[in-house]
């Protein structure tokens, strides 16, 4: 009779995708179901009604939701000055989406960005579970899709979830590509995944670092320098496609060459004499010169910033310091700092309701909640931190995966340097942090020995 550890390794292999798909299905139904019984609310965006149904407000939304309004009044080249100050990718989005289903715009947004999330996780734990890390990808996949900030912000207008979103599905793909090494269908991963993160860069400017060097380190990996060179061009040129066409939009519509105008008055906020790093409410930024137009003035600004920086050593490294807390803070309690005060999870946040009280406020804010507040502060860079390293020591397929999830998180966090640390800011990039956090927090539990698969499954 054979015995049960030779049973166990005759076994066929447990396929993990219709777990992982009845899971993320399970949890878009749920989403589908909290959608369809917000009730519709008519709100003020400027002094001007509109009828809130089916989603609920995130940070910045009334702009997005002005933008709509003008693109939908006016057409793509509106002259709504938002459009250009902001960048205008998400309200282009939800404008698109209108052309589909008026009347229900934003009920089809939440539920498109709730089925996007919900496949975007269940996509990338099945590419995981397919290389050693498959006794990590079950753990990964509900630490990700039940995250209550970053999956209930689905529900949400914002482009957050739609980034975060997009990080996923690329890097599976990448970890798709890298295990197959078919060349035949290389360039159409590739052009996929250059219009992926074109559209993050359409939503948020600031991504195209990310998405630029993950794309440069996957084509290098994957083909010799000089064919490298030419699908490295041609993926940058796909992905610059997509802010260009902003920049031709505000051209058009209100005669400025840039994607927006607001990148300089922000990196301004965080910098200066009296900056905290993150948002005041008193700040003076830093004393620049201007003159031109209004993109003139943006590039000004963050020329000036940039130089306040090198000429202020000290005094930038005390702010680097701040905003990297801001950065990485809780979502609540004495460490919160950031813009995510309509953060869904807070409605029902039980550390929330505690405080609803002068004692429980205290006690919140206090010694302890202090404590307790760096102790999750700490444990997220610690986990982090450990979970990249656990992947670089394989020097396999895994170090790749680990080198593209900290490129995505580390630009992320170094713009934030240069600009302003707020936590909403890690939004995009929570599916990359969650995941190494997870190959450091399993890898703990199992006794400081990662679990991992002596070789991929035969696909």
């Amino acid at each position: 009779m054979a015995s049960k550890s030779k049973r166990a390794r005759m076994a066929p292999a447990r396929n993990p995708a219709k777990k992982f798909m009845f899971w993320a299905a399970a949890i878009f139904v749920i989403k589908l179901f909290i959608i369809l019984n917000i009730k519709g609310v008519n709100i003020e965006i400027y002094a001007r009604p509109f009828f809130l149904d089916g989603i609920w407000l995130g940070a910045d939304g009334e702009n997005y939701l002005k933008g709509f309004e003008a693109l939908s009044k006016e057409g793509i080249f509106s002259k709504e000055v938002l459009l250009s100050y902001w960048p205008a990718g998400y309200p282009l989005i939800i404008y698109l989406i209108s052309l589909i289903g008026k009347g229900l715009t934003l009920t089809l947004l939440s539920i498109l960005q709730s089925a996007i999330f919900s496949w975007a996780v269940y996509y990338f734990a099945l590419q995981l579970s397919r290389t050693r890390l498959k006794k990590f990808a079950g753990f990964v996949f509900f630490l990700i899709l039940i995250n209550p900030t970053l999956s209930l912000n689905s529900i949400a207008v914002g482009y957050e979830s739609l980034t975060a979103s997009g990080f996923l599905i690329a890097v599976a793909l990448i970890i798709k590509d890298l295990l197959e090494r078919n060349d035949k269908i290389f360039i159409w991963y590739l052009s996929l995944n250059s219009v992926i993160f074109g559209l993050l860069v359409f939503m948020q400017p600031r991504l195209i670092v990310a998405g630029s060097l993950v794309t440069l380190v996957w084509v290098f990996s994957r083909k010799r320098i000089t064919v490298s060179a030419f699908f490295a061009v041609f993926s940058l040129l796909v992905i610059l496609f997509f802010p260009t066409s902003l920049i031709y939009r505000n051209h058009v519509s209100t005669g400025i060459n840039s994607v927006s105008t607001n990148l300089g008055a922000t990196m301004n906020i965080g910098a200066g004499e009296t900056a905290s790093g993150g948002y005041t409410s008193k700040w003076d930024g830093v004393p620049c010169s201007l003159s031109g137009t209004e993109a003139q003035q943006d590039n000004q600004r963050v020329k000036c910033v940039l130089q306040w920086y090198v000429s202020n050593p000290t005094k930038s490294l005390k702010l680097f310091y701040n905003k990297t807390q801001y950065f990485w803070s809780p979502w609540y309690g004495p460490l919160a700092n950031g813009t995510m005060a309509r953060n869904p999870w807070l409605t029902i946040n039980p550390i929330k309701n505690i405080s609803s009280t002068p004692e429980g406020l205290n006690f919140v804010i206090g010694g302890f909640g202090q404590f307790v507040s760096w102790l999750w502060l700490l444990g997220t860079l610690f986990f982090l931190i450990y979970g990249f390293l656990i992947l670089w020591r394989q020097k396999s397929l895994e170090r790749a995966i680990a080198i593209i999830a900290m490129i995505i998180i580390s630009t992320n966090w170094m713009i934030s340097l240069l600009s302003i640390g707020d936590h909403r800011f890690r939004m995009p990039i929570m599916g990359m942090s969650l995941f190494l956090q997870a190959v450091g927090i399993r890898t703990l539990l199992s006794g400081f020995k990662p679990p991992m698969v002596d070789t991929p499954p035969l696909r």
